[in-house]
């Protein structure tokens, strides 16, 4: 009964865009726990029993009080044997927002080349992996999304991105060397791949797993001395993203105006419906710094702001 009743709730939240894997993860877990004890209805003894049983940091445990929670919520509104569990059980803890590891240019174009140098010699994974990188590096994407692209998204406008967050779809320009490289890649990759509709395949030729890709950046990570098994401030995929956004705006035009548009562009090219979401991937970087010192010094004595 628990089990076809978060499938409910997952199907009526997934119909409104969200796509909910993790919350998916602590709720079959959830009723996995809960079915031992043989719950029809959510009760509030055994979600704080089953969290207490769990590993995890205190704001894991938070998260799934609070997941666990919202699905009681839901059907409670329905059914009132289902009990509301006891709000700050574990405490309140505030997620905190991890600082991104500011990777550079020259960084950037270290992993590419270091990507290329995978093995098996001659296959197809040196270019999967080197073009993966390039593509993420100029364009924002998030990994899901790189992953989810099959060849006929790549068109002669861009490449159009479909059903994301929220349900969202956009088409992205593509640089004219990206699209050059990307381009060069499809073509070894329809002559190796065989009939795999995804862009980017496994070696067993069906589409490429992030668990993968993400084992394969810490490597090549580790291996080019920008970071080690022990750093706090390991990079992560997602920090690709965080380079674009940068790049985008130390080199969007100086004028209000100009910048004005980078941002909106930039909205569309993260998948964002809100030009305030964007703000969260700009850092003060040192190349942007330096510009803002260069643009304030010409200010000073007497040029355009």
């Amino acid at each position: 009964m628990l089990s076809a009743a978060v499938d409910r709730y997952l199907a009526a939240r997934r119909a409104v865009g969200f796509q909910l894997q993790d919350t998916e993860d602590i709720l079959r877990d959830f009723v996995a726990f809960a079915s031992g004890r043989a719950d029809t209805h959510v009760c509030s003894r055994t979600v704080l029993d089953w969290i207490r049983s769990r590993n995890g940091s205190p704001l894991r445990k938070c998260i799934r009080l609070r997941t666990a929670s919202l699905l009681a919520r839901y059907l409670h509104a329905e059914d009132e044997r289902h009990e509301v569990p006891p709000q700050g059980a574990f405490g309140r803890h505030t997620p905190q927002r991890r600082p991104p590891f500011l990777f550079t240019p020259a960084a950037v174009e270290a992993l590419v080349r270091a990507a290329r140098t995978l093995a098996p010699e001659r296959s197809l994974q040196p270019h999967i992996y080197s073009t993966l990188f390039g593509l993420l590096a100029s364009t924002g994407l998030r990994i899901s999304e790189a992953l989810n692209l099959q060849i006929e998204d790549v068109t002669l406008k861009g490449l159009v991105v479909r059903n994301t967050k929220f349900g969202k779809s956009r088409l992205l320009p593509l640089h004219a060397t990206t699209k050059e490289r990307l381009e060069r890649y499809l073509a070894r990759r329809r002559r190796e791949a065989g009939a795999c509709p995804f862009v980017f395949v496994s070696i067993r030729g069906g589409r490429l797993h992030r668990d993968t890709v993400r084992r394969v950046f810490r490597r090549l990570v580790y291996s080019l001395g920008v970071a080690g098994p022990k750093d706090k401030r390991c990079p992560r995929l997602h920090d690709l993203r965080f380079y674009f956004a940068n790049q985008a705006l130390t080199h969007s035009p100086c004028d209000h105006d100009g910048i004005g548009r980078h941002m909106v562009a930039l909205t569309t090219y993260l998948g964002h419906s809100d030009v305030r979401n964007g703000y969260w991937y700009l850092e003060a970087t040192p190349a942007l710094f330096a510009k803002i010192a260069a643009r304030c010094e010409n200010f000073a004595i007497g040029g355009n702001s």
